[in-house]
């Protein structure tokens, strides 16, 4: 076998291949005795059918066939091997010279793990903000908590702010139902703003059973496009109102959670909680900080291959946190005059930014000589699969050996991180 191997820019190379003739008749024979073994010739047992017979059974055309399959594996494998070649994704194959008796000629076009030349990232500064908790961030998280222990109290009085209602509702723009336009039975406290400016404030005043008819606009900058700045007529009917008692934040109440004697130990809990939140948020942002510096003072040829994977990636991730909102995909895309063609032209510049750091961080794992133990990623993946009710089922569904590959990637990353912010803390207090 012949090869002759180029560079070419973005991290591909191209590999001319050439299997003489001599070779191409080791392939054949090969394809000739693993295809007629499926033969069947009467007089002969399966398996048992003499080569020429076979052959003329089966066809030239189709053991070359064969034959050259074999032959660019082979050969494909061998040569990465040989060349330590890193691939990335599949390779691409052209045949220049494909011929039965000739020798065999092809092109591969291949992507390949690109080289990182990595700044110097032993000078790296930075460390995490200080986090302080105000007593009105407490004081609102505490009002969470008890807006979600209310009681309703259903009363015959006209409906005022501050009430629960439950209305049925119907929407028409130029005397046409719209779209998600209408609802049974649905709930809302007047004046926290859940529907479109001036509607709350029209419940106001009604009673159980009361129908009201009126109109508003949209806002200009309403989300769906369609509906912006028109008019629309609303036809609405009370089912029931209720008075929202909220429980008095004292020690009863503070008991009533289950695991506080006083309403201190409440107040207490939750400092600790944005605490903890506040810190991690500040920890995530130094860790961007610091692998930015190293990214920023490294040069790599991003491979376009991995540069529409991640691209694909984002596309996946944003259509699946839109779908949860209960929105249809497509009809969000058009609510905001977009399209994904678009959406993956206007995210070329981040997902670039994303396979660069990702780069970096692998050049640094490698560098640093980081390791991790099979106990270490057994733990972590028993650890993850513990928060799920169903840990058994998830375990039969999932792809454990791919789900292993995430979570070691995610083990690596957060140990480079380890060492970047042991730097970055020992040059701060170097200052």
């Amino acid at each position: 076998m012949q090869i002759e191997i180029k560079d070419l820019p973005k991290s591909q190379k191209e590999i001319n291949v050439i299997i003489s003739v001599e070779e191409m008749k080791v392939y054949m024979k090969k394809a000739l005795d693993k295809m007629s073994k499926n033969v069947k010739v009467d007089g002969f047992r399966a398996g048992k059918v003499p080569a020429d017979v076979a052959e003329k059974q089966i066809g030239q055309e189709a053991i070359f066939e064969e034959a050259i399959h074999s032959a660019v594996e082979k050969s494909y494998f061998d040569i990465i091997k040989e060349n330590k070649l890193g691939p990335i994704g599949q390779p691409q194959v052209d045949f220049t010279k494909s011929a039965v008796g000739n020798p065999l000629e092809f092109k591969i076009l291949l992507n390949i793990m690109p080289q990182v030349k990595l700044g110097d990232y032993s000078k790296i500064k930075g460390k995490a903000e200080k986090v302080s908790i105000d007593e009105k961030r407490i004081d609102l998280e505490l009002e969470t908590i008890q807006k979600k222990r209310a009681i309703f109290l259903t009363k015959e009085e006209e409906a005022k702010k501050g009430d629960r209602v439950e209305i049925d509702f119907e929407t028409r723009v130029a005397g046409v139902k719209i779209e998600g336009g209408e609802s049974k039975n649905h709930p809302l406290v007047i004046g926290q703003g859940q529907f479109i400016p001036g509607f709350e404030d029209k419940l106001i005043g009604m009673k159980k059973d009361e129908i009201k008819e009126f109109s508003l606009k949209f806002p200009e900058e309403y989300s769906k496009k369609e509906l912006a700045g028109k008019s629309a007529d609303f036809k609405v009917e009370i089912k029931i109102v209720q008075k929202v008692e909220l429980p008095k934040l004292d020690d009863d109440f503070a008991k009533s959670l289950g695991k506080f004697e006083n309403i201190d130990q409440v107040k207490k809990s939750v400092r600790e909680g944005l605490t903890a939140e506040e810190e991690n948020k500040a920890s995530e942002k130094l860790k961007a900080k610091l692998i930015e510096q190293v990214c920023e003072k490294s040069e790599v040829e991003i491979p376009e291959i991995l540069v529409s994977s991640e691209i694909e990636n984002m596309l996946n991730e944003f259509r699946n946190n839109v779908s949860q909102t209960g929105v249809k995909f497509e009809d969000y895309l058009q609510s905001v005059n977009t399209n994904e063609e678009k959406l993956r032209n206007e995210w070329k510049e981040l997902a670039e930014k994303r396979v660069k750091t990702g780069l970096c961080m692998r050049e640094i794992s490698l560098k640093e000589e980081i390791k991790i133990s099979d106990e270490e990623i057994e733990q972590r993946v028993n650890d993850t699969l513990k928060h799920y009710p169903n840990e058994d089922e998830v375990r039969k569904t999932i792809d454990i050996e791919k789900f292993k590959n995430h979570v070691t990637s995610i083990i690596i990353n957060e140990k480079v991180f380890d060492v970047l912010v042991k730097i970055a803390e020992k040059n701060e207090k170097l200052l």
